[in-house]
């Protein structure tokens, strides 16, 4: 592929995820449209991000996800990723220090298929492979194996100091050489071009999330159903973790009120995300364990608002009228899946 018609299927990709925006079912107000668009730069920059700098699976390193595009594709404001590209069937090593996170976890994705799916292949609990002094190594290998990525959740990131690790190929190279002494090799206008093409496939991908992560929820609104690994592979999900997912919808003077017994577990956590999978951190849009007040008896109620409602447990919705949210069970499942109550803001007893 040349120069010319890379750019031209990244301007073409482009084209298509801002018409995604325009084109979605539901009726925008101005700050979905805005909300909208602002997705469209996100993407454009961690495509761009990703192609500008070297993956490269011979010499592997992780690229942390920066927080300007971190929070696309319903990636959590409690969790950090560092993703590093890897070769099928190559040896590596993942080493590094643990740090004080409430987990932090291995997975190892296979290339994307049809409609951009990522089948997990390997994965680790860092807590299984762990050494007295905080430590760790992990080797893997896999004929599918196409990048890796590590999570780390926390609690409190002001309290909770960050792992750190490094990642290397450690068997023998192409041509014998050991990765640790070879040269890094040199990009060619070819494989610039392939990256530019890569970047458009990417745009085009993270543009239709939301027709990929079982879009036929979309038509049952505020009805929490159980998802599993196996359940999302277009998600990339966490095989430590069982999901209770839905669309959410309200009109202008609503709430959705939830309703649950969370399971025993370390770290369980609701994020409330736009139709597009975009998620705010600024604007209070994920809870967790710790930080949720629970009722006497276990229950804990989540109220989804326009605004602060005056409670003690709630995720604003900023102005949209629609989008999913999902709960994180990390080791654990529910026995219940969450309840959805759609009342008026001015009910009486929202508290109760």
């Amino acid at each position: 592929m040349s120069s010319t018609e890379a750019w031209a299927e990244l301007s073409d990709a482009l084209e298509f995820a801002v018409s995604r925006i325009e084109g979605d079912p539901d009726p925008l107000n101005d700050r979905e449209r805005a909300d909208g668009n602002l997705y469209v730069m996100r993407m454009l920059t961690a495509v761009t991000q990703s192609t500008t700098l070297t993956l490269d699976p011979d010499h592997p390193s992780f690229l942390t996800m920066l927080d300007g595009v971190r929070f696309v594709g319903a990636a959590g404001p409690d969790i950090d990723y560092d993703v590093a590209a890897v070769r099928p069937d190559c040896l590596y090593s993942v080493a590094g220090v643990r740090g004080d996170a409430t987990y932090v976890g291995i997975t190892v994705y296979a290339g994307a298929g049809a409609g951009g799916a990522s089948a997990v292949v390997a994965s680790v609990d860092v807590d299984d492979i762990i050494n007295a002094d905080g430590t760790f190594v992990w080797e893997f290998s896999h004929p599918e194996a196409a990048r890796v990525i590590v999570r780390q959740y926390f609690h409190d990131r002001v309290t909770q100091s960050r792992g750190s690790w490094s990642i290397e190929r450690i068997d023998a190279g192409a041509g014998g050489t050991a990765p640790r002494t070879a040269q890094a090799r040199l990009m060619g206008s070819a494989e610039m071009s392939a990256r530019v093409s890569n970047a458009a496939k990417s745009l085009r991908w993270n543009a239709q999330l939301n027709q990929l992560w079982t879009p036929e929820r979309r038509e049952f609104p505020n009805e929490f159903v159980r998802q599993t690994c196996d359940d999302i592979v277009a998600a990339i999900p966490n095989p430590d973790v069982i999901y209770s997912y839905t669309w959410w919808k309200m009109a202008e003077d609503e709430v959705v009120v939830v309703d649950f017994v969370p399971p025993a577990t370390d770290y369980w956590a609701l994020q409330l995300c736009d139709r597009w999978y975009q998620c705010f951190p600024d604007r209070r849009s994920n809870i967790n364990n710790l930080e949720a007040v629970a009722n006497a008896d276990g229950s804990v109620r989540i109220v989804v608002s326009d605004g602060d409602p005056g409670v003690p447990n709630w995720l604003d919705t900023s102005g949209h009228r629609v989008g999913v949210m999902f709960f994180r069970w990390l080791h654990a499942d529910i026995a219940e899946q969450p309840v959805c109550r759609v009342v008026k803001r001015s009910e009486p007893g929202l508290v109760v």
